[in-house]
């Protein structure tokens, strides 16, 4: 049988097939969404806690603007801005957190340049200090 003889059922069967397959693969086995950072990390990190429970229990933060309207806490990357970040809701216990002490937690991967401008403090050796021209 030739491609142009498949209907879209058959195709959208075959690609569905193909992706249920993929999800038996070990992660480093499977193909990954974004840059090849964002790829590795992945790879890296989902044997060791597991992603899709580790983002379940620490689910990035939203809050309400009028009346059933949820909006998240997260800019996507893009080439323009050279950095994606997102806040996280560590503390299912607190509602409504609104400081990192209720367990919010902002996360953010990119250029260095990009992260580095947006800092005013470092930690160093568990001591949070002023991110000024002498540390950077």
């Amino acid at each position: 049988m030739h491609y142009e003889q498949l209907s879209d059922t058959d195709i959208k069967e075959a690609s569905m097939a193909l992706q249920a397959a993929e999800e038996l693969l070990p992660i480093q086995h499977r193909k990954t969404e974004g840059d090849a950072s964002e790829a590795g990390l992945i790879k890296f990190v989902e044997p060791l806690v597991g992603l899709e429970k580790y983002r379940a229990k620490y689910p990035v933060f939203s809050y309400s603007i009028g009346e059933n309207k949820l909006v998240e806490t997260l800019i996507p990357f893009s080439s323009e801005i050279k950095f994606n970040m997102f806040v996280r809701d560590m503390n299912k216990d607190v509602k409504n957190p609104r400081n990192p002490s209720e367990g919010l937690m902002l996360v953010m991967k990119g250029a260095p340049e990009r992260i580095l401008n947006r800092c005013s403090k470092i930690l160093i050796n568990g001591e949070e200090r002023p991110f000024d021209a002498a540390a950077r």
